[in-house]
């Protein structure tokens, strides 16, 4: 598709493409740090981030946890 036929789509639907990124972005990072397959820092550098401190406070922004928080595993009580 042509940028500006993206540009008049999205305008026409009101909806701003920083947010479509955003929420792109955001159900990767979910998705990678679930799986742990990659490093906090490799999964911030696979969405285009250029520091993995950027990527955290965005992460903490959508979700309200940091990426080592939601990537580590949950404890089972008593263990």
């Amino acid at each position: 598709m042509n940028v500006r036929t993206l540009q008049r789509r999205l305008a026409r639907e009101r909806v701003p493409f920083r947010s479509l990124l955003n929420d792109c972005r955001r159900r990767q990072a979910v998705q990678e740090l679930t799986r742990g397959t990659y490093s906090i820092s490799e999964v911030s550098a696979r969405l285009g981030y250029s520091d993995p401190a950027h990527f955290a406070r965005a992460f903490r922004r959508w979700t309200g946890r940091s990426p080592t928080e939601y990537s580590r595993p949950a404890r089972t009580p008593g263990r």
